[in-house]
């Protein structure tokens, strides 16, 4: 990777393979990757840090992602929001949009997949 920037990502994920997934496909130099277990969580980290981008799980314990994504959107109008889900039915990808994500992706993703659409969010070349 050529890049002078070390790209700073939240991830809202509360299943434990899923983060452990998650570490593994961003363990390369350049990346710095926080990965929190609820959207409550996502919220006090989102508030305390600038980060690049938010990689939004939809269904998880308490504050669910449209949640997470609405208290987000109080504060920080601009950070890209990503939704990450399982769920790939019609309409979907609309009601994330509406909620105030900016894109989408669906559970199971190739690692490729995942970094251009953070590529085409924070409009920077990081693979």
């Amino acid at each position: 990777m050529n890049q002078e920037k070390t790209i700073s990502i939240l991830a809202a994920e509360d299943n434990f393979v899923n983060q452990k997934l998650l570490e593994k496909i961003f363990s390369i130099p350049g990346w710095n990757i926080t990965i929190v277990s609820d959207g409550k969580r996502a919220i006090e980290e989102a508030v305390k840090i600038n980060f690049d981008a938010i990689l939004m799980d939809i269904r998880m314990p308490d504050i669910d992602g449209f949640e997470a994504t609405t208290k987000i959107r109080e504060f920080n109008k601009t950070v890209p929001i990503i939704a990450v889900t399982a769920n790939a039915i019609i309409g979907f990808r609309d009601l994330c949009i509406n909620a105030g994500m900016n894109d989408f992706i669906t559970k199971p993703f190739r690692k490729e997949e995942l970094f251009e659409i953070i590529e085409q969010q924070i409009k920077f070349k990081v693979v």
